[in-house]
């Protein structure tokens, strides 16, 4: 039997737990990421449709709501890695409020540098990221 911890905290503790755990080896702003992810889950109502599998086995997609030619909304889903969760999180962050031609200029380096580093083995997560954003924005675009 699973015991249930109401009132007391305990997911609380839970969550800082694990951004503390995190911390040992990501930036305090890529463990926020990786704990709290922004933007997750299918984006009703969107303007575009990305999905890529990259060389690690790993899935991303992301959704763009473009309104007068401005991202307005953005949101992802991706597999169990929390470095690309953090990766997906940050960029569409990023992408709010650039035209759909802005979002293609957007580098993996820029979403490092705006997690505020990532470990050299993770950089394909920023990679990763970058290519299902512009395979959503391209989608918007018809390219």
């Amino acid at each position: 039997m699973v015991e249930e911890h109401t009132g007391d905290g305990a997911l609380d503790k839970y969550w800082a737990f694990l951004k503390e755990t995190y911390r040992q080896k990501y930036s305090e702003v890529a463990a926020d990421h990786m704990v709290f992810p922004r933007n997750s889950g299918e984006l009703a109502d969107h303007s575009s449709f990305g999905i890529v599998f990259d060389d690690y086995s790993q899935t991303m997609a992301i959704w763009l709501k473009v309104e007068n030619a401005r991202v307005t909304g953005a949101s992802f889903v991706c597999d169990d890695c929390i470095t690309c969760t953090a990766c997906a999180s940050a960029i569409t962050e990023m992408a709010r409020g650039k035209t759909p031609a802005e979002v293609l200029t957007i580098t993996p380096e820029d979403v490092i540098e705006n997690l505020q580093g990532l470990p050299d083995e993770d950089h394909h997560c920023a990679k990763l990221a970058v290519d299902t954003l512009r395979a959503s924005a391209n989608d918007f675009l018809g390219n």
